[in-house]
């Protein structure tokens, strides 16, 4: 059971998606997502959707820090609405990809 709901999490993460750049309103897919027009410590929302669970969203996304492997870090998240622009959850996502960095040994810099 466990396999499987990694096979799916990978699938998801890793099929194309819809796309939607904060503040640029234009529709692309995570392949075509140019890493060079993006500044780094910036979140891009790729999916958006209600979970069926009053007040819970489900939000697919892109951290983007040069910090992180490839240059961005996908997160797939359930849970109460948030701002993308927030600074503390910016904060938290670039600890954590310096954390996966270190701990895999890479120097990404």
């Amino acid at each position: 059971m466990f396999i499987k709901a990694i096979a799916l999490v990978a699938i998801i993460l890793f099929a194309p998606a819809p796309s939607l750049a904060q503040n640029s309103g234009s529709v692309t897919s995570l392949e075509t997502l140019n890493l060079a027009d993006i500044a780094d410590d910036s979140i891009v929302v790729l999916s958006k959707s209600e979970s069926g669970v009053p007040g819970v969203v489900h939000v697919k996304y892109a951290y983007v820090n040069s910090i992180c492997s490839g240059g961005l870090q996908l997160v797939d998240y359930y849970g109460g609405e948030f701002d993308p622009n927030d600074r503390s959850l910016r904060r938290i996502e670039g600890q954590r990809c310096s954390r996966e960095s270190h701990d895999s040994g890479g120097d990404e810099n």
